[in-house]
């Protein structure tokens, strides 16, 4: 869970408000809710890693036979 501490009465309300962002976007917390805004069967989501898996060894492979 993000939490942010304002240090000084000080601080500019723009920079406790980035500093929460930063944090936020450091934990990936965006990215989970997006995730699981809809539900996804165990079987689907194990079929798309394996057709990434799948993606990213072509893309290795073909920058090994380019720089060769």
């Amino acid at each position: 869970m993000a939490t942010i501490y304002i240090n000084n009465s000080d601080e500019p309300v723009e920079v406790s408000i980035k500093r929460f962002r930063k944090e936020v976007e450091k934990e990936n917390i965006l990215k989970e809710l997006k995730d699981r805004q809809y539900y996804r069967k165990p079987s689907l989501i194990r079929k798309q890693e394996a057709i990434k898996l799948e993606k990213r060894k072509k893309r290795r492979d073909r920058k090994r036979s380019i720089g060769s």
